[in-house]
This record gives C-alpha cells, sequence and structure tokens, in this order.
C-alpha cells in the first residue's frame, strides 16, 4: 500500500474505510484483502512495476529466456540466456541471482498457467544440482472454467465464500457431504470429488451455481468479463467448471530468507520451496509469499549474506552436499511441427497418469511416457526453422516432470494434493523427498516446530 497499491474498502470505500476482507477456499474466516473485486494479483503487480519503472538502478529486459545457471568457484555467477532480439546465448555475470520463474502447469493439458509456465527455474535448478523438494504436490484448482480457451479462466473461490456452490450433473450440491467446510473445502478435497464424479460418470465438467451473488458484475468484473466473452451469464446460468493444474506448492528449496542450497542462488514466489505451503497451498497465499520472501531476499542479499541458514525449509538439507550437475543432454531439434505434438503428447500423459488421483501403475506409465518424449525429441531431425525456445521449454518441462513423478512415486502417501488411490492415508514420520540433480534424491525429516523468529 506504500507503494500505491488500492484495496477494496468497506462502505463508501474511502481512504478511511477499513478494508474488505474476503473468504476463501479452508479459511475458517474471512481474511485476504482484494484489490479490483478479483483483480487483486494484476493490482499487486501493478503497484510493483510502477514502483520499479524508470528506476536507476534497475534494467527491465522482457521478452528474455533463461537457458541455465552460470557457476564459478563453487557458487552461482549469473544466468545464460537468449535474448529476445536473438538467437544466441548470452550470459550475464552477476553476483547473485534471484529466480522468480513460476511455476510448472504446462506439465498439463489444462491448466490456468500461461505458455510460458514451463518449469523454466526448477529445471535450471535441478541442472545446477541445488536442492529441490515438493514437487510431488501439484495443486489442482477445483473450478477452472470449462473452455476451450488456454490457460483456463480461474472461477475463484471467492465466488464460493459469496455464495456460491458447486452441482453434479443432476444438480445436487454435493459438497456438504464431502467436508464440514462444504464447497470451501480446502482445494484439494474439492478436486477429488469433482473428479471422482468425472471419472466415474464419463463427463468431462460439472456445474458452478454462481446466480445467488448480488451485483456479480461489479463484485467480480474480471471473472464477469471471462464468462462473457465464453458467451456465458453467471447471474442466469451455471457455470461449467472442472479442475485444472494451478499451482506447484514445491520448487528449489530455500531457508527463511529466500537463500538456496548453492551459494549465490536466491529463489521466491512459485519456482521456491519455502516451507509456507506444505502439501497444499492456502488460497491467496501465493501473493503473500511472493512479497514477503522477495523482500526477505533483497534485504539479505544487501545485508551481505551468501548463502542458506538451516531454517524454514532448508532445515535437515545437508547444505554441505556437493552438487551432483546433470550431464547436459544434447538435443538435436525436430521440426516445428514435431516440438508442439510431442509437449502435447507429454500433457495428455501427466493429466492422465500423474494428475489429481494417482496409483503405482499410473505413475510408472507417466515416468515411461516421460522417456519416450525425451527420446524422441532428442532423436529428432530436420532443425530448420526450428523454434530453439521451444525445445528448451519441452526440455525443462521434460525434466521437471520427471521429478514430479518419481517424487510421486516414491511418496506412498496422501498428503495434501498428492493423492494415492493405492495408498490413500497418510503415515508417519513426514519426510520431504528432496532431489539433487535428476539423478539423485534423499529424504530428509520433514520440519515440524517453528522458532518465534521464523514465525
Amino acid at each position: 500500500m506504500a507503494l500505491g497499491a488500492s484495496f477494496d474498502r468497506t462502505g463508501d470505500g474511502g481512504a478511511g474505510a477499513p478494508l474488505a476482507l474476503a473468504r476463501e477456499g479452508g479459511h475458517s474466516l474471512a481474511r485476504v484483502v482484494h484489490a479490483g473485486g478479483d483483480a487483486t494479483g494484476h493490482e499487486v503487480e501493478r503497484a510493483l512495476v510502477a514502483a520499479t519503472a524508470g528506476h536507476p538502478n534497475v534494467t527491465v529486459a522482457e521478452g528474455w529466456l533463461a537457458l541455465s545457471l552460470h557457476q564459478e568457484d563453487g557458487r552461482v555467477a549469473g544466468v545464460i540466456g537468449i535474448p529476445s532480439d536473438a538467437l544466441s546465448p548470452l550470459l550475464i555475470r552477476a553476483r547473485h541471482v534471484v529466480l522468480a520463474c513460476g511455476g510448472a502447469g504446462q506439465l498439463y493439458s489444462v491448466t490456468t498457467n500461461p505458455a510460458l509456465s514451463t518449469g523454466d527455474g526448477v529445471a535450471m535448478a535441478l541442472a545446477a544440482g541445488a536442492a529441490v523438494a515438493d514437487v510431488e504436490f501439484m495443486q489442482f484448482h477445483p473450478t477452472a472454467l470449462h473452455h476451450p480457451a488456454m490457460p483456463r479462466p480461474l472461477l475463484s473461490e471467492a465466488l464460493r465464500g459469496e455464495g456460491a456452490v458447486i452441482r453434479d450433473e443432476q444438480g445436487v450440491a454435493f459438497m456438504a457431504g464431502e467436508h464440514p467446510l462444504a464447497d470451501l473445502a480446502p482445494r484439494d478435497v474439492v478436486s477429488r470429488a469433482i473428479t471422482r464424479r468425472l471419472v466415474d460418470r464419463g463427463l468431462d465438467h460439472l456445474w458452478l451455481d454462481a446466480t445467488s451473488i448480488e451485483d456479480f458484475p461489479k463484485r467480480f468484473p474480471t471473472i464477469w468479463a471471462h464468462c462473457r466473452g465464453a458467451g456465458l451469464d453467471p447471474t442466469r446460468e451455471w457455470l461449467p467448471v472442472a479442475p485444472a493444474a494451478h499451482y506447484l506448492c514445491g520448487g528449489i528449496v530455500t531457508d527463511v530468507d529466500g537463500a538456496s542450497s548453492l551459494p549465490g542462488l536466491w529463489a521466491c514466489g512459485e519456482v521456491a520451496c519455502t516451507g509456507i505451503h506444505g502439501a497444499n497451498r492456502l488460497a491467496s497465499n501465493s501473493l503473500l509469499e511472493g512479497l514477503v520472501f522477495g523482500h526477505r531476499a533483497a534485504t539479505a542479499i544487501a545485508s551481505g549474506r551468501d548463502g542458506a541458514e538451516p531454517t524454514g525449509a532448508m532445515r535437515g538439507v545437508p547444505l554441505d552436499e556437493v552438487p551432483v550437475r546433470s550431464p547436459a543432454t544434447p538435443l538435436v531439434a525436430p521440426e516445428r511441427k514435431g516440438v508442439v505434438e510431442l509437449r502435447d503428447r507429454l500433457q495428455r500423459d501427466m493429466t492422465a497418469f500423474a494428475g489429481v488421483l494417482r496409483d503405482g501403475d499410473g505413475l510408472d506409465h507417466a515416468a515411461s511416457a516421460v522417456g519416450a518424449v525425451e527420446a524422441a525429441l532428442t532423436a529428432g531431425q530436420s532443425p530448420d526453422g526450428v523454434d530453439e525456445r521451444a525445445v528448451a521449454e519441452l526440455h525443462n518441462l521434460l525434466t521437471v516432470g520427471l521429478a514430479v513423478v518419481t517424487a510421486a512415486a516414491e511418496r506412498r502417501e496422501s498428503r495434501g494434493c498428492h493423492h494415492r488411490l493405492d495408498f490413500p492415508e497418510p503415515h508417519q514420520p513426514l519426510e520431504r523427498i528432496v532431489h539433487f540433480g535428476t539423478d539423485r534424491r534423499i529424504r530428509v525429516p520433514a520440519a515440524t516446530a517453528v522458532s518465534e523468529r521464523e514465525h
């Protein structure tokens, strides 16, 4: 707010009026501020961009694709990437590198993530040998608008916070029988309840009934625009919905200041595993995490910090591990059409075998599918006219996809948004599966106590 972000207020909306608070999935209280009804992320980004644009110490270079982390003398010392106006990679040296690359929703056929969410940051960290954990916990948002548009428009849980209910094909509002919070149950509960019905009944969507919400266009202008663009009127008709890959709860392991296991490398936002989300992100905590840990990382770097401390999610992770750098696989790119087809094949197989509901056989199929796509990518021919960025993004998806599948196969329990049909109950002791590179994993005790400083 000090940087100019404007959040909704109660009453007349004046500057002196109290902030308006909303309730979302898993919340027992109305606890989150919002902006423009349902455009909170946009307003936060707008304020941050406005604060940095034109700053003499900030250079913004848009349209680059980061390819790999550059290391010298045991520390990260820069990034190799492709500029927006060039074909050849360039090295940018840096005393510190902060990855804020978002998630990997494009691993799946149906996602709320934009096309560029291809797991690039996690893939670069795995290739460099940084500790990566909790990637088996891919959260699916239960109420994405079932529509050909991709990414799928998101029908926020704030709708259910205002009284919307999920109905099956017969019009039954079934969530009251699934969880005490009914339609405001945590996302994993709602996604599983919907997916079971879709699978059992051979359906591709259920319904969200938001007709009881008063003044819908003003309260949720962004969702209103999405619905109207799809030819739907949420004030008069139910909206078709189905779960969509939404948020990667894991990522690059960091301490409470955003430092990774590699000196000189930091991470914040969805690309990071700070421990805040556990096995299932609580609605709206992603914006808070980005703001908090972005600020903490900047503060720590400015204070002279260079490496991680055993705090937060980093507790139990051996910081003296020698990074096991994965050998780079030479890529002989197929034709442009082939890259698109391979990406689609990967997404379909991940959705079918490593989605909302998983089991051992399905995860074995998913691992084989990832290997088959990788083999096809590396054996491709006819490089003329190939989109090198598309090849790099697919390679990153394969790297992260294999990490997701192998961790999901090793976690023989159900916890949060990781649900195994063959292991439906959680088990103790709780452990975190930590990846060092693409071919080495260890198990460490998951931190259960939180110190006063971390709290």
